[in-house]
């Protein structure tokens, strides 16, 4: 824990972290106020509860109403200013699109061809090239041109993009660009697989670690039959229900492949008090997320 922590987690905007956390918010005003807390307001990185005349900031409200220490929601909280993107059209993770604009595909630049992605991808994620390669011909991964960024196209169940998740390829002041181009349908993610009554469905952080967890379940041999692989951006719940409404059925297993961070374990606890068939698949414990587990087990 740093001074630095301490004064992210402060500045923190707790609504933003609400969102990206899958808690949907009603604005009043310049307010926000949770269909759970009718009494009370949150705006920037304080909060009141009206009814009970108590109030505080970003850190006490995450360690009163979701039972973080007070280590934990500071770290949790300072995550949020890593993730500020610079990039203009490229949305946070953690911000939900509040536009009505329609997103159209077409005015994404892309490169001739994906070399830089391809190179990024294999070279520093551990992705194995043919995967890659794979997404590249199916039509589910693009390079810009401008910036040079993975492009991770959302499509609706007619096959129509209506979004992209993007993965920056080059660092800059330490960070990745890592978004979802603004004007994208924030009910869809980024999927790979059986889009016809698939048995499981399988919900991920990010591009990233759902072609990671594909890796390293191929190296074990397993099929992935009758699988369909879900990038939620983030931790986004609208993304988790309309996916399984979209494109499961009945019978369809939801699956949350969560990182191994309070995040992710609190947002896996979430969908499954209100999801009572799904089950969690985490990475190993000595792992943060499956991208991390791939790098640690090539050669």
């Amino acid at each position: 824990m740093t001074p630095e922590h301490v004064q992210n987690a402060l500045k923190a905007d707790l609504a933003q972290w609400l969102k990206a956390s899958g808690i949907e918010l009603k604005s009043v005003g310049r307010w926000h106020r949770t269909e759970a807390h009718s009494s009370l307001r949150i705006q920037g990185n304080r909060w009141y509860h009206n009814s009970k005349g108590i109030g505080g900031n970003a850190i006490q409200y995450l360690v009163k109403y979701f039972g973080y220490t007070v280590n934990d929601a500071i770290v949790e909280l300072s995550k949020l200013e890593k993730n500020v993107v610079k990039e203009k059209n490229i949305k946070c993770m953690c911000e939900c699109d509040s536009s009505h604009n329609e997103f159209v595909f077409g005015n994404i630049s892309l490169h001739k061809d994906q070399r830089r992605v391809l190179a990024y991808l294999v070279k520093t994620r551990g992705i194995p090239a043919f995967e890659v390669l794979s997404q590249i011909n199916s039509g589910n991964l693009f390079q810009e041109s401008k910036t040079g960024n993975a492009i991770f196209p959302m499509k609706n169940e007619k096959g129509e993009i209506i979004g992209a998740e993007v993965c920056g390829t080059l660092n800059f002041e330490n960070t990745r660009y890592k978004g979802i181009k603004q004007n994208s349908d924030m009910a869809y993610g980024f999927a790979v697989g059986e889009k016809q009554n698939p048995q499981y469905i399988l919900f991920f952080e990010s591009a990233i670690d759902l072609l990671s967890f594909i890796t390293i379940s191929k190296a074990k041999g397993k099929t992935l039959k009758s699988c369909l692989f879900i990038s939620m951006a983030g931790l986004r719940f609208t993304v988790f229900e309309n996916m399984i409404r979209t494109f499961g059925n009945s019978e369809t297993i939801p699956v949350l492949c969560t990182d191994n961070d309070v995040a992710g374990k609190k947002f896996t606890d979430h969908c499954r008090s209100i999801h009572k068939t799904a089950v969690a698949k985490s990475p190993d414990s000595n792992f943060k997320d499956w991208n991390e587990q791939l790098l640690k087990s090539l050669p």
